[in-house]
């Protein structure tokens, strides 16, 4: 009796753990509804999770290199961002595009937004 009762404990401790891969991130409701994120988790969970990654992970914010805006001044738009660091992509408001990396000069900064294309972002998430 006190064998199933230490295994019993053990097994119902440990479905926490294993549920929390399955949690889905609320910060993701900035652009997503609950209903979306619910369909995603149950339908398409890798997608789910690239979204989830990219929360923190889509964008480099560092410091603005004059010397290559000044060579190449039409591969950078401008951007406002009111609180760095950024703590949701989503927050930004920009589309990730599947092939090609983002360049941003934050305005007011010398700071440079870099958003990685999906492509790039599907690597690292191997």
């Amino acid at each position: 009796m006190k064998r199933m009762l230490i295994i019993f404990t053990f097994v119902a401790s440990t479905f926490p753990v294993i549920a929390q891969p399955n949690k889905i991130d609320a910060r993701l409701q900035v652009k997503y509804s609950i209903e979306e994120l619910n369909t995603l988790k149950e339908q398409n969970p890798k997608e789910l999770k690239f979204l989830t990654y990219c929360i923190d992970n889509a964008f480099i914010i560092g410091d603005l290199p004059e010397e290559k805006v000044k060579a190449n001044p039409t591969l950078y738009k401008e951007i406002i961002i009111k609180t760095i660091p950024v703590s949701n992509f989503f927050d930004l408001k920009i589309d990730i595009l599947e092939d090609k990396s983002q360049y941003f000069i934050i305005k007011g900064t010398k700071k440079l937004l870099i958003v990685k294309s999906k492509t790039h972002i599907l690597r690292e998430l191997k």
